[in-house]
């Protein structure tokens, strides 16, 4: 009996019969996870994934939003773009964009059908597929469906063998490498970044914005095995004159003997500035592509306005009110650091932070960064079976000093109790995990509106 998709709520019940390897409780393993089952339903589907050029973005910190960047760099030049990206914040549709437009529920559902009917074409049933394989899958049909020009790729978890590691990009993306998904990835900084390099294709192009000497140099040997040209941040391109304007930032991006001068973001992190540099990157050596750009040459004032209006949801995400609220969908060591560091920059006042991080972290590192630099701390949950216990975060917090810490079991809760304690000249910061984000982030709306 074939399986009927006719809603949203049809595709939800369908991906629940499904593993979900981003909520489940350790996770994917090395030794359990290949492409075969990828690669055996795109046949079926007749290789939906070649009808459009793709760019494809791995690491461990900053691949949503330079995924971001790009495609609305892409966009600015006349391009139709998809962009696909994990997890969601609120909503699955969130997931698939097709010219900065979530996908519409419509859509989805005809391109999961497509999906499914594929699945269950064949004697002997459907191959056992995950949670993220489907989504992957429903994706790349939903931009063959388009008729997209080109698709920017973010890789859900490792490069090598992620659901999205059977496209034959034009350019692949790495950035920042650090420990991140330990029992997927491996305990090491070399480990991982060998995974992350796994994207790199023969012959194509590497952007690498990978920053440890370690991760570099496996980046380095990959692209050299695969005859693939490397160009790495700091050495090929740069950022230069980056200045704080208010809350924002304005700078000047090098890349590839061209010069992106004075572009400005609404956001005032440091680290956005470089994904931005790699994102354009990324564009000059896809616009090589003979025929690939519709007016045959980038059009670089529009790509630099196109960054700057690129919105980033969930990315220290600045809500105004008196304390400032932000929603951050940092869920590692590398990136929560960063996101305390911006907070510290950004307020005088009391950073308080409202946390829940999954059990499968560097939790111990996590902490010390925050028991560093946060005047206060709330524990909850987020309902997730992989999250850890409010309990023993709150623990580990002050083992490193950490001061003014507390549990909280309801999220809502958690946040009203924070925006309490960091009074009105202070910032709270949702952080530690994307789907406490998520959970937060209609709130916060809320919040910013009632301001």
């Amino acid at each position: 009996m074939s399986t009927s998709i006719q809603t949203l709520q049809d595709i939800t019940s369908f991906l629940a019969r499904h593993t979900d390897f981003e909520r489940q409780q350790g996770g994917r393993t090395r030794d359990i996870f290949d492409l075969e089952r990828m690669n055996e339903v795109l046949n079926r589907l007749a290789r939906p994934e070649l009808a459009y050029a793709t760019a494809h973005v791995a690491g461990t910190k900053g691949k949503g939003s330079t995924a971001r960047f790009l495609a609305s760099a892409l966009q600015s030049q006349g391009l139709k773009v998809g962009l696909f990206t994990s997890p969601h914040l609120e909503r699955l549709t969130q997931r698939i964009e097709i010219n900065g437009v979530e996908i519409t529920e419509k859509a989805l559902v005809e391109a999961f059908q497509e999906v499914v009917e594929a699945l269950e074409r064949e004697q002997g049933g459907a191959p056992d597929v995950t949670f993220f394989e489907l989504v992957t899958l429903a994706a790349m049909v939903a931009f063959a469906r388009a008729e997209i020009d080109v698709a920017v790729f973010e890789v859900g978890l490792g490069g090598r063998l992620d659901s999205t590691n059977v496209i034959s990009p034009l350019v692949s993306i790495i950035t920042e490498i650090g420990i991140d998904h330990t029992r997927q990835l491996g305990d090491t900084i070399g480990e991982i970044a060998r995974e992350k390099a796994g994207i790199i294709k023969p012959g194509v192009p590497v952007v690498c914005a990978a920053s440890n000497p370690e991760a570099q140099k496996i980046v380095a040997l990959t692209a050299r095995d695969n005859e693939a040209p490397a160009l790495y941040f700091g050495r090929d391109y740069h950022v230069r004159d980056l200045q704080r304007d208010g809350r924002g930032l304005q700078f000047t991006a090098d890349v590839r003997g061209y010069r992106y001068e004075k572009i400005r973001l609404d956001h005032p992190a440091r680290f956005m500035a470089e994904n931005a540099t790699h994102a354009l990157c990324a564009l000059e050596i896809m616009a090589s592509e003979p025929d690939f750009l519709p007016d045959g040459m980038i059009d670089r004032e529009r790509a630099m306005d196109a960054i700057a209006r690129t919105a980033q949801p969930g990315r220290f995400e600045i809500f105004e009110g008196r304390p400032l609220l932000v929603i951050d969908s940092a869920h590692n060591e590398v990136s929560i650091r960063a996101a305390l560091a911006v907070a510290r920059g950004v307020t005088q006042g009391k950073v308080v932070c409202v946390t829940g991080i999954a059990s499968d972290k560097d939790i111990e590192a996590c902490m010390r960064h925050m028991a560093e630099k946060a005047d206060g701390a709330i524990f909850t949950t987020y309902y997730n079976p992989r999250e850890s216990s409010p309990d023993d975060l709150l623990r580990m917090y002050e083992k490193f000093g950490g001061k003014q810490g507390s549990t909280e079991e309801h999220p809502e809760a958690a946040l009203e109790d924070a925006v309490e304690q960091a009074g009105e000249d202070g910032l709270v910061l949702v952080t530690g995990s994307v789907y406490l984000a998520g959970l937060l982030r209609e709130a916060a709306v809320e919040y910013a509106g009632q301001d």
